[in-house]
């Protein structure tokens, strides 16, 4: 049985136990607890409780056969699998609407103080993805960056860049970038899409201009990615003095 199916059953809030049964009556079902036991590799009394389990979730039927007191369990259709999917996927949509219509209330009851520096590192290609979704957590009215279209599209996979852009969007967070102008870079931000996305871009003769990394101002708070392959890591400052100066130092270059 593939991997692959394992992991869509551990999701789903899976044991060991129940998936090796519920796979066994996939498989081999309708069929009584003790074969499917012995199919699975496992004790009987341990898979009969594992699929009364699984049918109080949905995912196993019990049938008994007339004048026969044996029960017999049949894994039900994947599509069941899929539909609880989508079930689980329309309570997360909700929950992160709920979610984003909190927000407000809850960052205007967080007061920041300005003590010293919090400093905090990331490192490998997962980990810089929390410098960018910083950016949308903190109470920013813009988002500004230095940065290289170049290297973002090898520093971070393009789903996560879409879903990154749209809900930035979506939050309304406008947002201006400094970099250097590459094929790669006028296409990627073309005049339509910072429209739509809400982005001004200035750019600048990659030969005056040959930038590798991304640093990203926003709020009082400073994120710094380098996407060096293999050594993938990111920074995030927390600093009112610092951003303010990385914000002075942007905007000398974007009025220039």
């Amino acid at each position: 049985m593939s991997s692959n199916l394992k992991q869509i059953l551990k999701q789903f809030g899976l044991n060991e136990i129940e998936i090796k049964s519920y796979l066994a009556a996939l498989e081999f079902g309708p069929a009584p607890a003790s074969f499917l036991a012995k199919q699975a590799g496992l004790n009987r009394v341990t898979v009969y409780e594992a699929l009364k389990r699984l049918s109080k979730e949905g995912l196993i039927k019990i049938r008994a056969k007339q004048g026969n007191k044996i029960k017999y369990f049949i894994a039900e259709d994947f599509s069941v699998l899929r539909e609880k999917a989508e079930e689980k996927k329309n309570e997360m949509e909700e929950l992160m609407e709920k979610m984003e219509e909190a927000e407000p209330e809850l960052r205007s009851k967080y007061i920041k103080k300005e003590e010293k520096p919090e400093v905090y590192f990331y490192e490998g290609k997962e980990g810089i993805k929390n410098v960018l979704i910083d950016t949308l957590k903190q109470p920013s009215d813009e988002s500004i960056a230095f940065a290289s279209a170049d290297f973002l599209e090898i520093g971070f996979d393009k789903k996560f860049l879409e879903s990154y852009w749209e809900k930035r969007t979506r939050l309304k967070i406008p947002a201006r970038g400094i970099m250097p102008e590459t094929e790669s870079a006028l296409k990627l931000f073309n005049e339509g899409r910072n429209r739509r996305e809400l982005r001004r871009v200035k750019f600048i003769a990659k030969e005056n201009y040959p930038f590798k990394d991304e640093i990203e101002i926003y709020g009082d708070n400073v994120g710094i990615i380098c996407m060096a392959k293999g050594n993938e890591h990111g920074i995030i400052i927390r600093s009112r003095s610092i951003a303010e100066s990385f914000k002075a130092l942007f905007e000398l270059i974007w009025n220039m």
